[in-house]
């Protein structure tokens, strides 16, 4: 096992002086995902004037939705130098990937549906992660737990936020540097959420709604479990995501969200297990698994493990869960190979198990087959 852990960001004050330690503390790193990202619109033919443009769009959007949201964005540029636009880029870097195919979509005037995205454009836009949540009766300790394997782009730099505030609950949450939302993580309250990406044809038809990390953020500013639940649910979403939510008192469900459908999935014999796809495809088309059909298996045996040790799941059952690479590259470990390149191939940046009886985060920087797990607590 090798790397020297996930960099850690203490970050405290209001939301602007949070946004500031953040770009202070990682200024090089947010240029380098600015970049980064312009690159990979760029491969998909969204040249850099037209990420600039979507993303300015987006702030005014931000700051309707979530003033305290858009002010650490501020914050953030002020404190790491660089432009509003692109610290908006890299927090909505995937309601831009899916914008440009709305638009581009009938460029050649034979009438095409302007809504749907291509199966590419989808992949290249959603993250991919394998996710679980095990309830008390299920673990061996009657903890509960979370987490999942984020499968991203390894030149993406990022971070674990510590979060001290008075305006909510004190959190830890994996980010994107720039990224103010975070990706996935807990809050003092007992309340943890882990992310898959999922793709429907109807997404992108309205990009310009709440984004998806801005509803991330709002997860881990609640107070009780049903108001977390909310802001995923509460309004129709730009695209489609997986959350899947725990309480430390032993509540899991699974949300599938398509941009005005939501699945409902509860827990069996205490375990929940999720990929890239629609569990529940009754009422949407799921696509993503047309170009990832890994996620097939990754899902399936992930529940399968995890039902093979009801009962006795610890941490060090998770870690090893976490670790399997049946149809290696492509597994629940994932690892990318030369024929995507930087631009399209991703690997898992980050594995996680949360306890959030606890309030603590073991963590990988990188596929956990190859880096240590190390522990970070709330507080």
């Amino acid at each position: 096992m090798t790397g020297p852990g996930l960099p850690r960001g203490s970050l405290a004050g209001g939301p602007h002086e949070r946004g500031v330690g953040h770009g202070e503390a990682f200024a090089d790193e947010i240029r380098h995902n600015v970049e980064t990202y312009l690159d990979v619109f760029a491969a998909r033919g969204i040249d850099t004037g037209r990420a600039r443009d979507l993303a300015a769009g987006f702030v005014p959007r931000i700051a309707e939705e979530n003033a305290a949201y858009a002010a650490e964005m501020e914050g953030v540029a002020d404190g790491s130098g660089v432009p509003l636009e692109e610290v908006a880029l890299v927090n909505v870097r995937y309601e831009v990937m899916y914008n440009a195919y709305t638009d581009d979509e009938d460029e050649d005037g034979d009438g095409g549906d302007p809504g749907t995205p291509d199966e590419a454009g989808a992949a290249s836009a959603v993250d991919g992660c394998t996710s679980y949540g095990v309830a008390p009766e299920a673990s061996a300790d009657g903890h509960t737990y979370v987490g999942q394997n984020w499968d991203w782009l390894p030149d993406v730099e990022t971070f674990l936020m510590d979060v001290d505030r008075e305006d909510g609950p004190d959190f830890l949450a994996v980010t994107e540097a720039g990224m103010v939302g975070g990706k996935f993580g807990l809050n003092e309250r007992g309340i943890g959420y882990a992310v898959n990406g999922l793709a429907t044809p109807a997404d992108g038809e309205h990009p310009f709604r709440k984004p998806t990390h801005v509803r991330g953020r709002e997860i881990l500013d609640a107070e009780r479990f049903d108001a977390a639940i909310e802001p995923v649910i509460a309004t129709d979403r730009p695209g489609s995501r997986n959350y899947l939510l725990g309480h430390a008192e032993g509540e899991l469900i699974d949300l599938e969200t398509a941009p005005e459908t939501v699945n409902y999935l509860y827990p069996e014999n205490g375990l929940l297990a999720h990929a890239n796809h629609f569990e529940d495809c009754t009422r949407v088309e799921s696509v993503l698994e047309r170009r990832s059909p890994h996620s097939l298996v990754r899902g399936a045996r992930m529940r399968r493990l995890l039902e093979h040790q009801a009962g006795d799941i610890d941490p060090g059952t998770l870690k090893a869960i976490l670790r399997d690479d049946f149809c290696h590259p492509r597994g629940i470990c994932r690892y990318a190979t030369d024929e995507g390149g930087a631009q399209g191939e991703f690997h898992t940046k980050v594995s996680v198990v949360m306890d959030l009886t606890d309030r603590r985060l073991l963590l990988t920087d990188g596929p956990p087959r190859e880096a240590e797990y190390r522990e970070y607590r709330l507080g």
